[in-house]
């Protein structure tokens, strides 16, 4: 199987564009083109990975939807460099939606996980007023899935995973590498079905790998990385770092990470 890296995505890209398909957003459908594939990345893990695949939409004339968390133990999208980055998303003609996982406690009951996106989504537009009213679920079980699947919409926003885009509509993840970048490129390519879903995660893409581990491995050098921007507000931090944590440094927590990866 070809890796997974940037190459391989503007390939596949090209190849889509080739056969005459147009990227539409979520809403707005009764306008969408007939021959159309909903592009969507979910941001899980990082907003400045996100960024570098919109960078790469954006120079081949491609639109996506980046959906991103708001209740990420990972990144932070509320801070003034993270809201910069989501900024620059929208900038390069991009659209952004919200990331919404789910809880117990939310997913009690319908009304109560309706509830909690449409408040989530009314604060974050509160930073991003140019959020589109659209969401996805994050790391969602079958139950909230099945019990939505016939929702078009949730608390006045698009939900992403109802039947028109999850199951009428032919729908494609690279959710742990589940298709080759082959596979992708022939399901867009000029026998492709009018109208598909394609799900891509940016650190799959952006970082790169020829599997899991290796994707994994190299994400954990990029988000120590961007952590490391506020120790580095630091006074003592900053004197014993200048510059930042080696290269090598991350590099060899990397590489012993994946090989305990591969150990397991």
């Amino acid at each position: 199987m070809t890796p997974y890296t940037l190459d391989a995505y503007r390939s596949i890209l090209r190849t889509a564009i080739a056969s005459g398909y147009a990227f539409a957003p979520f809403t707005g459908l009764p306008e969408a083109p007939a021959k159309r594939i909903h592009l969507r990345h979910d941001v899980d893990y990082s907003i400045e990975i996100a960024v570098e695949m919109a960078e790469v939409n954006a120079s081949l004339g491609v639109r996506a939807t980046f959906f991103v968390l708001i209740r990420s133990q990972i990144y932070n999208l509320l801070s003034g460099r993270s809201l910069a980055a989501a900024l620059r998303i929208l900038d390069l003609g991009q659209w952004i939606g919200l990331h919404v996982p789910t809880s117990a406690d939310a997913a009690a009951t319908d009304a109560a996980l309706s509830a909690y996106i449409r408040r989530d989504w009314e604060f974050l537009q509160g930073e991003l007023t140019a959020l589109s009213p659209v969401f996805a679920w994050h790391n969602a079980t079958g139950d909230v899935l099945d019990r939505f699947a016939t929702t078009p919409e949730v608390a006045g926003l698009v939900n992403a995973y109802s039947a028109p885009f999850f199951q009428v509509t032919p729908y494609y993840s690279d959710t742990n590498m589940r298709h080759t970048g082959e596979a992708f490129a022939s399901f867009v390519g000029p026998d492709g079905p009018p109208v598909l879903q394609l799900a891509f995660h940016p650190l799959n893409w952006v970082v790169g790998g020829a599997d899991m581990n290796e994707i994994f491995a190299a994400t954990w050098a990029r988000v120590i990385r961007e952590r490391e921007h506020d120790f580095a507000t630091n006074r003592v931090y900053s004197s014993i770092f200048p510059e930042g944590m080696p290269v090598e440094l991350l590099g060899e927590f990397s590489e012993r990470w994946l090989t305990a990866g591969r150990g397991r």
